[in-house]
Formats: structure tokens, sequence, C-alpha cells
């Protein structure tokens, strides 16, 4: 622990697991010690301890079995392929305090013996790419009335806690003090295809800091909204390709891919994320993902999913550039409410363990600030960052450059990180009041919920049979409800007939709630 530098313990020591485990140094199912037992041996307190391994079991390196204890997760050796895996193998963990692994004495080997609903119709089947065998998986990974509804996604609310609870005060003196102070030539420089250069600075910092990304500020591309990145990332890479998106997933990808003229294929989720196998099958060449919180079901990709993934989009690698333009595979990584897990460390993102410059990484102000702000970014891999400068340069930025050098001053002032802090506060307070409120009622022998702290969405199981009384009870009371199945599902906890449905609270009025 003396090599941890300015990192916290809890930081360093789940850092240092996930690398051993991440490098083979431990084995696949071997048991970690006990939290006393390694807090002992470290020198650190046992809370230290536990809040390393809870990280590790959020991410999938590690899991827990009751009254067992801590076993160290199976991942796929890392695929080879392309430039820079020559360079550093395995998943290199970017931010990391310090260099090292846990002392050998610290973990014992074992011996081999003790080892209102807005309905959105489903993807067309047309729509679909995969072959034979990935659809057969498909169709037996999404219930048959979701073809025929559609999934029930909550309609947009203009009263969300970010618009509510936004320093509009703190926002109007900013602005201000841009306008007198910004000179034409900032103004200009922020009118260029990727952006202000001080703002790119600014979310280069924020990503540095609170994401764990090595990002030089040249990589990143803002515009206006995600939509807007969308139609960027489809000109750069190419309308001849699939992309492939998550089922059940964002509902409005396909229309936004579709409105381009990109092709889609429709691959479903496995328990711990997309299902890389029929991604394989599907003939994507682009994997559009949420690792760290997959709307609308609230999964969080696990380690070994990640590796799965990375391991795909580092097939072709080697030739992925040519003097038509990108090749080879990529990830979307879009990290949509990584802002908002309430409880550990936020989910490392897929890019800051990419080596081989597959990963654009993209991320949306309008969670945290609210609709009013349209903006986004990207950050893309370094051979990426020079095709857009060449092909989509010449474009002027979407975006304001008032709001967009306004906005490089509220993060560098540290008002957004504040704003944050207290609107991911506020959520937790509403998650927890709908939940404790909701298990004080009569309701709480029906229903059970997943996912809590993860982000703005959570699931809840709903018990066969009590569906409609339990989720109009819920509707009455203004909770925002959206359907997603019914079980088994690979992707959920839920049993056979009982239903799976997301929910926001973000605009629920917690005094208000009456519940029977």
């Amino acid at each position: 622990m003396g090599k941890r530098g300015n990192a916290s313990r809890y930081d360093y020591l789940y850092r240092r697991i996930r690398h051993d485990i991440a490098h083979g140094n431990i084995l696949p199912d071997e048991k970690l010690p006990s939290k006393r037992a390694l807090a002992r041996n470290l020198g650190v307190s046992v809370i230290t301890v536990e809040a390393a391994y809870a990280q590790l079991v959020a991410e999938g390196y590690v899991r827990a079995e009751e009254r067992r204890g801590y076993f160290a997760c199976e991942l796929s050796p890392v695929a080879r392929g392309g430039k820079r895996d020559g360079q550093r193998g395995g998943d290199h963990l970017r931010g990391s305090a310090a260099s090292g692994s846990i002392p050998e004495n610290a973990i014992r080997r074992p011996s081999p013996a003790s080892a209102g609903l807005t309905q959105f119709p489903a993807a067309s089947p047309e729509r679909r790419l995969a072959s034979p065998g990935a659809s057969a998986r498909m169709a037996e990974s999404v219930p048959a009335f979701a073809s025929e509804g559609g999934l029930a996604i909550p309609a947009p609310s203009s009263e969300s806690a970010a618009t509510a609870l936004f320093p509009y005060q703190t926002w109007a003196r900013v602005m201000r003090r841009t306008l007198a102070e910004e000179s034409s030539a900032t103004l200009a420089q922020a009118a260029l295809g990727a952006g202000s250069p001080r703002l790119r600075r600014a979310i280069a910092a924020y990503l540095r800091e609170y994401r764990g990304m090595d990002v030089p500020a040249e990589r990143i591309v803002v515009a206006a909204g995600s939509q807007t990145l969308y139609q960027l990332i489809i000109q750069l890479l190419g309308r001849d390709r699939a992309f492939a998106i998550e089922s059940p997933g964002y509902p409005l990808l396909e229309r936004m891919y579709d409105a381009q003229g990109a092709r889609c294929a429709s691959v479903p989720l496995a328990a711990g994320g997309i299902d890389v196998a029929a991604l394989s099958e599907s003939g994507a060449s682009v994997a559009h993902v949420m690792p760290a919180h997959q709307f609308p079901t609230g999964i969080v990709m696990s380690a070994a999913h990640r590796r799965d993934l990375l391991n795909w989009s580092r097939m072709d690698a080697a030739r992925a550039f040519s003097s038509d333009g990108p090749r080879g595979r990529f990830i979307i990584e879009d990290d949509y409410d990584a802002e908002f897990r309430m409880s550990g460390r936020p989910i490392a993102p897929l890019a800051s363990v990419d080596v081989a410059g597959r990963v654009i990484y993209l991320n949306s102000f309008t969670k945290s600030l609210g609709a009013a702000f349209r903006i986004a970014y990207m950050a893309l891999p370094e051979d990426l960052a020079a095709q857009f400068e060449l092909k989509l340069g010449f474009y002027s930025n979407t975006v304001s450059p008032l709001e967009q050098l306004a906005l490089a001053r509220f993060i560098e002032q540290g008002h957004y990180e504040r704003h944050v802090n207290r609107l991911r506060t506020h959520v937790k307070r509403l998650q927890d009041g709908l939940v404790g409120r909701v298990r004080e009622s009569s309701l709480a022998q029906e229903v059970a919920f997943e996912g809590l702290d993860r982000g703005l969405y959570f699931s809840m199981r709903v018990r066969k049979g009590t569906q409609d009384r339990a989720v109009g009870a819920l509707q009455a009371a203004g909770v925002q409800l959206a359907f997603l199945g019914r079980g088994p599902l690979a992707w959920s906890g839920a049993q056979s007939g009982e239903s799976v449905f997301a929910l926001n609270c973000e605009s629920l009025n917690i005094e208000e709630l009456v519940l029977p």
C-alpha cells in the first residue's frame, strides 16, 4: 500500500486486484482472502477492503458467494491484433495510482479441493441482419408480446431533476463573464468542426479526473447532442456497415441509424451484457453499447463480457485503416448517465482499457444539465481523430460558441461538479424514498427491485398475477414505468411469469407519493 501515491486506500486496492485478475495473476475461480484477513495483512480497515470488493463485484471481476466468500471471475484471453496490441499486453489500467500487484502472501492459493407510457414499436424483423443461428437466440430472448405491443418507454419529462435543480443564476453570471471577456479569436475557434479548444481541454481534464481516461483534448469532438454525434460517426465510419444495437435498448437508435442510411442488427442481451456470440453472427462491424448502465434494463456489463467485446473489436484490427477510410470493427460506448452511479466509484469505461484504438466514447451533458443544453461529446481513438479532421473537419460546429465557452468556464470553476453531486444526492433520495414506501406498503410482497443505485433507471420485478394492481398503483402515484419483458429473461433474475419494468423517479414528488 506504500506505492499508492495520492490514491485512496480503497481505490488503490480495487485497482490492484482488478489488475491482477485482468492479467492472470489471480486465477479464475480463485478464492480471495476474507475481508478481515486481507485488511489485517495489508494494515487497512475492513471497510476499505469491503468497498474494494463491492466495486469489483459490481464490475464483474469478482463474484460473491454466500457463506463461501469472494472468487475471481473468468475472463477470456486478450485477443492480439493491431499495432497497439504489440505495445501493451492485456487490459492496461490507465489512471492507476501505481504499479505492482497485491503481495503474494496477501492471497493464499486454494487447493484444488477448495476452489404514463409511450409505446414504441419493436424492431421490425426485416431490419435484423443476423444469421439464422443468431436470429434463433434473439427470438428466444425477446418475449412474444414485445413484437405485438412494442417496448413501453416513459415519455420525456420537461420537469426532470436536472432542469429543476440547475443553478440558473450561476450560469447567468458565467455567461455574462464569457460575453465580457472572451475575444473574437476564441469565439472563432469554437466554431471549428471539433469545437472550442478550451471546452475540449476542460472535458479532457474531467474525463481524466472522474472517468480514468487519459484522452488528449485534440481527440475530443463537441456537438449539439448525441444525435448529431451519431450522424458524424456514421459519416466517419461509412454507411456500408451494419451497426449492432442492443435489444432491448434505446428505442430511437434504430430510427436514427435508419435515417442516415445505415443498416442495423438487433442483438439480444445476455446476463452480463450484449450477447457477443450473437454479435459475431450478426454481420455487424460496429456495436453500439451502454456498458456502465444499459438502458433500459440497468445491466452493468461484466468484466468477462467487456473482455469478450474488446476481443471481438480487435479481430481484423491489423487492417483497420486503408486509403478509403477506417475498416475493421469498432465499439460505440454510450456512457449516458455515468455521473449518476450512487454507490462505489463509477464503472470504468471500456475506452479506459482499450489498447487497440477500437472504442469511440460518447457522453452528453443533457442528463446532468437538462434538456435545454443540447451539448454532447465523443472521445475518438487516435487514428479516428486524424480521420475526422481529414474528412469532417470542414464542418462548422453545431453548438453556439458562447455556450461552449461558458460551459468550459462552468466546468473549470467547479460549478459542474457541485451541480452533479447535488443532483445525484437528490435522485438517490427519490430512489430510496420510492423503494422504502413500496416496501412499507401492501405491494411489498408483490414486487422486487434490481439495479438500485446504478443510475437514473432501475428495474422492478412484479410477481405473476399481480401486475395490474402493482403497476396501476405506481402509475397512479406518478411513477414512470417502462415494460421490458416477462421472465424468464437472460438478463434478469425474473422467474417464470414475472413481469419486469424499468423505473425512473427523477420527476417524482416523494412527499406526495401515496401507495395502498
